[in-house]
């Protein structure tokens, strides 16, 4: 697998682990997070099937937004973890 793949694939998980990690607390809610939780695996599928449509520096995947509209507080680690997808995406992809 190529490096930066696999770099990708990592900045995922991270994200995962910490949409999965929060679902026990009462400020966030658990459809949201499951839906992101979603989401990030069905990009996951797509890049390790070579599925991810580039970016070519303009298009983003739409998390960082979505995860915005809901998540405290605003400098959470989730959103830090998806606004680190979104730019990875758009650099190397």
């Amino acid at each position: 697998m190529e490096a930066k793949k696999q770099e990708f694939l990592q900045l995922i998980d991270r994200a995962i682990a910490l949409s999965e990690k929060m679902q026990g607390t009462t400020s966030n809610s658990t459809e949201k997070l499951n839906t992101l939780v979603s989401e990030l695996q069905r990009i996951k599928a797509n890049v390790m099937s070579d599925r991810l449509q580039p970016s070519e520096g303009t298009l983003t995947l739409g998390l960082a937004r979505a995860v915005a509209d809901w998540v405290e507080p605003l400098n959470s680690p989730l959103l830090d973890a998806v606004g680190a997808i979104e730019l990875y995406y758009q650099q190397q992809f």
